[in-house]
């Protein structure tokens, strides 16, 4: 079934959206060549103008969802015969721009990974929904033209189906993009109780396709009170036993008491972990571990970064973290970067003592002294 008249019935008009929709599939091909997507920490170390290419991504990635949300309304006129007359050339644009916005998006944040310190499930589930969402929507854009200059209404509907899943596949792809820079509880943590649930259910689905099996971190060995040994007492030696007859004791059914085990409560699990869960594993953690560095362990905050010397027993001074925490905010090796909520000073004592008793992860509440400064910080 075909329905009048055809928008790209010019020559004209349809050579020239032929011609740049083929350069915009062939920019995507060379970009994916040229810098192949990675899904694990890269060999090499980029170069300035790659990265500096890559840190636009941010910016470019608000190109194609605006292009793309407008362009959901606009089909939604263009469903019908007179609404495709009117607008179906002003849909074609939008969707034009909206495939240039996301293959330039794509490409920046696939040369911005090449910064190192972006792995894990959220990572790999935003970079591929993205490829996927971008080849769909390039897809689309031909079948558009096609159903256009031929004036098929068949043809376009299955643009449509192909346009709106694409679209669909790459939100989902933003979300996890979302949780990447934001956190994992991002959306889902305020979000209206009947679909919490659900919407954690299906994250936790997809990541499990994406993810390694974590390898289980052991929990400290509880605290057992020692039993103290019984008194020694000078008794005479012992005399040979009278041989008399006695009537053995019946076996006693109460089981003798276990020693009393108690779990304290530890300084860097309860009290430093929540800081760096709260004000550092936004950018330092499984996902998007920048400069190569994670808090979200014990071992992995004493393993450090790319600069190494995150933190050293015994010499705050001598740890970077601290270093670079105690830097004026305006400076641009402060941590956490200006705009990012700070460390109060309480936990910047407290963090600075942990480091100067020795960065222990079985170090007792009970037994620390904390200065007074970080008082204010044990009671959060």
């Amino acid at each position: 079934m075909s329905y009048q008249p055809q928008n790209l019935e010019a020559p004209r008009t349809s050579r020239l959206a032929w011609a740049a929709t083929l350069l915009l599939i062939i920019g995507f091909v060379l970009g994916l060549v040229i810098f192949p997507p990675l899904y694990e920490s890269p060999t090499a170390e980029a170069t300035s103008g790659v990265l500096f290419i890559g840190r636009f991504h941010p910016i470019l990635l608000h190109l194609p969802v605006g292009a793309l949300m407008v362009l959901c309304l606009m089909e939604l006129i263009c469903f019908t015969r007179r609404g495709e007359e009117q607008f179906g050339m002003a849909a074609l644009l939008t969707l034009w721009v909206g495939a240039a916005g996301s293959v330039l998006a794509v490409i920046a944040g696939i040369m911005l990974s090449r910064e190192g310190g972006y792995e894990g499930g959220n990572f790999s589930l935003h970079q591929t929904l993205a490829l996927i969402g971008t080849a769909g929507v390039l897809s689309s854009l031909v079948i558009r033209i096609y159903a256009m200059g031929q004036g098929n209404r068949e043809v376009m509907h299955a643009y449509r189906a192909v346009f709106f899943g694409s679209f669909g596949i790459m939100s989902l792809g933003a979300h996890f993009g979302g949780n990447m820079s934001h956190g994992s509880k991002f959306l889902t943590e305020h979000a209206p109780e009947p679909i919490k649930g659900q919407m954690i259910s299906v994250e936790k689905w997809m990541l499990e396709f994406v993810e390694k099996p974590k390898a289980k971190t052991p929990e400290p060995a509880p605290v057992v009170a020692p039993t103290p040994a019984p008194a020694v007492v000078n008794a005479p030696a012992p005399r040979a036993p009278a041989p008399t007859t006695t009537t053995p004791m019946p076996a006693s059914n109460t089981p003798s008491p276990a020693p009393s085990m108690t779990t304290e409560k530890l300084v860097f699990r309860d009290l430093i972990l929540p800081i760096f869960e709260a004000k550092c594993n936004k950018c330092h953690n499984e996902d998007k571990s920048k400069g190569d560095l994670r808090l979200d362990t014990y071992e992995m905050a004493m393993q450090g970064g790319e600069n190494g010397r995150n933190f050293v027993a015994g010499k705050p001074d001598e740890s970077l973290s601290i270093q670079r925490i105690a830097l004026p905010v305006d400076d641009d090796e402060h941590m956490p970067p200006d705009g990012k909520e700070q460390l109060t000073p309480a936990e910047f004592a407290l963090l600075r003592y942990w480091v100067q008793a020795g960065a222990s992860a079985t170090q007792k509440i009970s037994e620390a002294q904390f200065p007074p400064e970080a008082k204010e910080a044990l009671s959060n």
